[in-house]
C-alpha cells in the first residue's frame, strides 16, 4: 500500500509538469523540454519499486508505471488503482487541459500501470 501511495504522488508530480514547458508543437517535443524533470521522477520512482516511462503514442501523452517487483495477483491491486484513479480524474483532466495549451494537437494523456512483466494492469485515458 505504501508503494501505491509513493507511486500515485508521483504521478500527481508528472501531471504538474505540464504546466511548467515552453509552448511546443507536439507531444514528442514537449516530453523532451520536460525530460530533465522526468528523468528526476525516474530516479523516485526506482527507491519506491516502480519505473516510469512517458512517452508519446500518436497524439497522446502517456505514463507508464511498471512495477519492478512481482505485485502477485494483479486483481487484487487492480481496483485499488483503478479505484485512485477515478478520485484523480479532475487532476488527469486538468492535466490534460494543460498539455493541450501547450501543444494544440494532443489528444489525451493516458496513465497506465504495468506489471514487472510489462502486462497491463489498468490503463485509464483522461481528455
Amino acid at each position: 500500500m505504501k508503494k501505491l501511495l509513493v507511486v500515485l504522488c508521483c504521478l500527481v508530480m508528472c501531471l504538474s509538469f505540464a504546466a511548467c514547458s515552453n509552448n511546443t508543437a507536439t507531444v514528442e517535443s514537449y516530453i523532451s523540454s520536460i525530460q530533465s524533470d522526468i528523468d528526476t521522477m525516474k530516479e523516485s520512482m526506482g527507491i519506491s519499486g516502480a519505473n516510469l516511462d512517458v512517452t508519446a503514442r500518436g497524439n497522446s501523452m502517456v505514463y507508464s508505471f511498471q512495477f519492478t517487483t512481482d505485485v502477485g495477483d494483479t486483481s487484487l491491486i487492480k481496483d485499488s488503482l483503478s479505484s485512485a484513479m477515478d478520485q484523480m480524474a479532475s487532476t488527469f483532466e486538468n492535466g490534460f487541459q494543460e498539455l493541450k495549451a501547450k501543444v494544440s494537437s494532443a489528444e489525451s494523456i493516458i496513465v497506465e500501470y504495468l506489471d514487472k512483466d510489462g502486462n497491463v494492469i489498468v490503463s485509464k485515458e483522461y481528455k
